[in-house]
């Protein structure tokens, strides 16, 4: 289940961007939530998973129809394209008709995603 952005989910969100390779340090970590906080059109969406475990995040950008996924990233427990696709599907839903688009480091998991929706 997608769960929006709160403050109280600060430390969980840090912990899940610095699984990330480009942030090898909290500096970069903390620049990255202030560039989702800077601007009301940015959102940061943690996942929990079937277990009821914080096992994603989704970092995205809503344009006026569409919406740009920055960040897609699982736990290493919970990487498969199965957790990809229910993230996004439940995204989907949130955003109703808007167009789920990717940017460069994420458009290969949409394409999976869309792909298994035919």
């Amino acid at each position: 289940m997608l769960y929006q952005y709160r403050k109280d989910y600060e430390k969980i969100t840090m912990g899940l961007l610095s699984l990330i390779t480009e942030f090898p340090n909290m500096d970069l970590v903390e620049q990255e939530m202030d560039w989702y906080a800077q601007a009301d059109n940015r959102v940061i969406f943690l996942w929990k998973s079937e277990s009821n475990n914080w096992a994603g995040l989704l970092g995205v950008e809503e344009l006026d129809s569409q919406v740009v996924i920055h960040q897609l990233l699982l736990t290493p427990q919970n990487q498969s394209q199965q957790s990809c696709n229910q993230m996004l599907n439940e995204l989907a839903e949130h955003y109703g008709k808007k167009q789920i688009v990717g940017s460069f480091s994420t458009h290969s998991i949409l394409k999976s995603w869309e792909q298994s929706k035919k």
